[in-house]
Order: structure tokens, then C-alpha cells, then sequence
């Protein structure tokens, strides 16, 4: 990997949404941050990086990663929001023809047929790093625009900025099979690392092979 570091200025142009937390009647975003791997495969998917294939290959996020020549910290904002909780109807359960039992069992749950979600609004100011890649000069574009979220239905508008300090992600550095200290533990797939100077976040993505 190229000792290039890139810093990103993330603003979301629409809302978007995960199934990060489970909350009453629905989930909830993790409103503060954006993770690295959302900004590795959407930034794939605008540069025209990804599989050509309508089928999905077999899911092997180490794999996928290492095929890219960049990797990067979790895009992190200060003033993190939620909009308000908004319905949604899923009834795969009876399209697929599942049995009764099932259908009933299903209904009892978070994501019941008929359940909320809290998106994080448009507006919102992430920021991180990119690092062994410069997409603004490879694309000679000043800004690109990436989807993110569930059914990639969100929009960030990545912009080069000046970053000083960034998170990494710990858990995808244990995919590439290396450990790093862990101050806050939010979700499996999710795992931050102290806030760490820019160089010292490129020496330890170097490693991620």
C-alpha cells in the first residue's frame, strides 16, 4: 500500500439507515459515525471497482478488502443526530411462502412486518481518512458522491479535508489478523480504537494484508 493519506470530509445529502440497534418497535442508526468498511465498498462502487455480476458472491469481507487499494478509519462527526422514527413494511416472510408458524413467530420480533427505523438526517459532517489511495486525483474530480445504508438508499458527498486524528476500526483489523486496543466496543463489526495521529493510523493499516 502507497504511504498516501487522504483526508475525507463526509456530508450526508440524503438520510440513511442501519439495523445497528435494536431498539422498541424497530432499530436504530449509530448516529456519530460512518464505518470504514461503508466507505471502502461505497467508494468501490462509485469508481466502478466492484463485482460485475448481478450475483453476490460468497460474503468474505477480508477478500473483498484486500482486492482494494486503500483502507480507512471510521468517519466519525461531533454533532451526532437521529431523525424520528419512520414505519416501514417488510413482508418477505409471506412472499417467500414461509409457514404459518413461522410468519407468527417473525411478527413477535424487532423487525416484525411492520417496523420503525431512525435515519440519521441529511446535513450531517463526518470525518476521516482514506490511506494508500487519493480518489480526488484519480478521478480528477473535486468531490464524489458514494451510497451507503441499508439498500444503499443514503448519499455522502466526500469532499478532501485536512484530519489530524482518526478512530480505526479494530474488528476489521482482526479480519487481517492483527489485534488493536479497543476504548469503545459498539457493535461486533464495529470496535474503535483510541483517537490516533493520522501517521500512526497508515503504519497500522499497512499491515492489513
Amino acid at each position: 500500500m502507497k504511504a498516501i493519506i487522504t483526508g475525507i470530509q463526509a456530508e450526508t445529502l440524503t438520510p440513511f439507515a442501519y439495523h445497528s440497534l435494536m431498539v422498541q418497535g424497530g432499530t436504530a442508526t449509530l448516529p456519530e459515525l460512518v464505518s470504514d468498511q461503508a466507505l471502502m465498498f461505497g467508494l468501490a462502487a462509485t469508481l466502478g471497482m466492484m463485482r460485475s455480476s448481478v450475483c453476490l458472491p460468497t460474503k468474505d469481507y477480508r477478500r473483498d478488502m484486500e482486492a482494494m487499494p486503500w483502507r480507512a478509519s471510521v468517519l466519525m462527526t461531533e454533532q451526532p443526530r437521529l431523525l424520528s422514527p419512520v414505519v416501514r413494511r417488510l413482508n418477505l416472510t409471506e412472499e417467500a411462502g414461509y409457514k404459518r408458524r413461522i410468519q407468527d413467530v417473525v411478527k413477535k420480533g424487532n423487525l416484525k412486518d411492520f417496523f420503525t427505523t431512525q435515519e440519521v438526517p441529511l446535513g450531517v459532517v463526518f470525518t476521516g481518512a482514506l490511506f494508500g489511495f487519493d480518489p480526488f486525483a484519480y478521478s480528477g474530480q473535486d468531490e464524489l458522491v458514494i451510497r451507503i445504508g441499508l439498500h444503499r438508499n443514503g448519499m455522502l458527498r466526500l469532499r478532501p479535508v485536512k484530519v489530524e486524528q482518526v478512530r480505526l476500526n479494530a474488528a476489521t483489523a482482526a479480519l487481517f489478523g492483527h489485534e488493536l486496543s479497543v476504548e469503545r466496543y459498539l457493535l461486533y463489526g464495529l470496535q474503535l480504537t483510541e483517537r490516533m495521529p493520522v501517521k500512526d493510523a497508515l503504519q497500522a493499516v499497512q499491515q492489513w494484508n
